[in-house]
């Protein structure tokens, strides 16, 4: 299992589930950048952080296969929980298959509720990484 280092998406646990999806998990305390201004007084964890933190599990799980993996677009994202700080979120995505572009779905939750889903488009030696 693998943590991650970048201290703005503080992954741990990445690793592939008996299933063969990709998961990780994370957790923001309520000091983390993120919340700052987002919202004065209810603070929430920005969508684009559960984005981020899924095309980082990504990214991890590629470099342990010995590829450059990237999240190239998004497709039918949905963001359907509040993230709140001190809360534990899962990140689950679909493994990448053999080749070298793959729509991959992911979820993120958080105490068993759907905070976000969707599909990424990932490519390999992505043009952005």
């Amino acid at each position: 299992m693998t943590e991650s280092s970048n201290t703005w998406l503080p992954l741990r646990n990445v690793h592939t589930t008996p299933e063969g999806r990709w998961e990780s998990n994370a957790q923001f305390g309520s000091s983390a950048e993120w919340f700052s201004g987002h919202f004065e007084g209810y603070p929430l964890l920005p969508g684009v952080t559960l984005l981020a933190l899924a095309a980082e599990t990504v990214k991890i799980k590629g470099r342990e296969e010995g590829r450059t993996l990237g999240v190239l677009s998004l497709l039918g994202v949905r963001f359907k929980d509040f993230v709140f700080p001190g809360s534990e979120l899962l990140i689950s995505i679909a493994a990448m298959p053999p080749f070298a572009r793959a729509n991959l779905d992911f979820q993120i939750t958080c105490q068993d509720k759907v905070a976000a889903q969707g599909v990424l488009i990932v490519t390999e030696n992505a043009p952005c990484e």
